[in-house]
């Protein structure tokens, strides 16, 4: 019977199971977990968030050679996970793509004008997974975004830029 189980387990579709990321399950963590997962890799931490910074930042080489850095945010109310994003080398575009169809199965694909501009989607476990390529900064992005907790997020992160640059206009306003 527990063979039977594990083989059904294995042909699910990779939508209906569980998205992890470092040995946890995303849609279930919070800021604290998370941490404490990435962590335990060896990654080496180069900011956590805080009052002034939205997102973790991790140098991820140590353990994932291609990857340059990680960013990482949360809901800043309820410390859920918001998105995760990978910076790696820009011709390692191929070698992931091929990882994550191995994994997820076949991306929706949304062409651009140029082949530099195609974005490769997934939907899993209601995460969006978006494999793309910016030219002109020469990284390759991956990212994991959570919906439900990444719109709040934005427009926390709208309403502080937007009040830091009326301040900003109040204390130089005088000078110009």
């Amino acid at each position: 019977m527990q063979k039977y189980l594990i083989l059904f387990v294995l042909m699910l579709p990779q939508s209906l199971m569980a998205l992890e990321l470092f040995g946890v399950t995303v849609n279930e963590i919070n800021r604290v977990q998370l941490r404490e997962a990435i962590r335990n890799t060896g990654a080496e931490v180069v900011r956590e968030a805080g009052d002034d910074n939205w997102y973790d930042v991790y140098n991820m080489s140590v353990n994932f050679k291609q990857s340059k850095y990680l960013f990482i945010a949360y809901d800043k109310t309820t410390a859920n996970f918001a998105f995760a994003e990978y910076h790696l080398p820009y011709d390692y575009l191929r070698s992931m793509l091929l990882r994550l169809k191995l994994k997820y199965g076949k991306p929706d694909i949304k062409y651009g004008s140029f082949e530099s501009e195609n974005r490769f989607l997934w939907l899993v476990d209601g995460i969006n997974i978006e494999l793309t390529q910016d030219w002109d900064k020469s990284i390759t992005r991956l990212v994991y975004t959570q919906p439900a907790t990444i719109v709040p997020l934005q427009q926390a992160y709208r309403q502080s830029e937007s009040a830091n640059l009326s301040k900003l206009l109040q204390v130089d306003g005088s000078y110009y």
